[in-house]
């Protein structure tokens, strides 16, 4: 159906825009990756780069890095989508040159990373676990989004989920992300004696009585 919202359309414009942020941001010195979109494997991030070429085209042909944008965080407002695609685009570029910009597994972002997404259309924070992690599109950035991506691309987003299939419950964590609840921390029940103010915590709601005060415990 023309006009439809697919993740093929998504796909399809972060394509273009790696294509425009190479050439005004890179001057065209990125290897084309190939962009994908799959469900979040990290718990909280909003893409990443594959260090290694991992896909490669049929009949063993040239090999490829891969640049992932996460699909539980798709249907964002478009300076942010492509803030993603922006920073991943950093990293390739530090990848390019030998130059190691994340330690600890590629959690922690340097100093190095931070100084090449400042120099192309970002805002970055510091994150006291992860480092200059925290990135934002500049007022140019935001007016480049604006004028040139189809912002109607983005209208789909994977529901967040357990490997299972089960759904996920999250909150606001203190940097602004999503952060999952722990399925510990849903289960368990939290009840105070009325009187003395003990605490105990259950896997499953019960009737319990303090043994000290002889009250029923209750749910703050």
């Amino acid at each position: 159906m023309k006009g439809e919202i697919t993740i093929q359309s998504a796909i399809d414009e972060l394509q273009r825009m790696f294509k425009l942020l190479n050439k005004i941001y890179f001057a065209d010195e990125l290897e084309r990756p190939v962009i994908t979109i799959l469900t979040d494997n990290t718990s909280g991030a909003y893409g990443w780069i594959s260090v290694n070429k991992v896909w490669s085209s049929k009949g063993g042909g040239a090999w490829f890095r891969e640049i992932n944008l996460c699909a539980e965080y798709l249907n964002r407002p478009p300076e942010l989508v492509i803030t993603t695609l922006q920073h991943e685009m950093c990293h390739l570029l530090n990848i390019q040159r030998g130059i190691q910009d994340t330690s600890r597994g590629g959690t922690y972002h340097n100093q190095k990373f931070k100084e090449v997404a400042e120099s192309r259309g970002l805002l970055v924070e510091k994150d006291l676990k992860y480092g200059h992690c925290i990135t934002k599109p500049t007022d140019e950035l935001k007016a480049l989004v604006k004028a040139k991506c189809r912002a109607g691309c983005f209208k789909l987003e994977r529901q967040k989920t357990y490997k299972d299939g089960t759904p996920k419950i999250t909150t606001t964590g203190t940097d602004g992300k999503e952060k999952t609840i722990s399925r510990t921390k849903q289960a368990t029940r939290k009840y105070i004696c009325p009187e003395c103010n003990t605490i105990v915590r259950a896997t499953k709601d019960v009737n319990i009585l303090c043994g000290d005060c002889g009250l029923t415990m209750i749910k703050p």
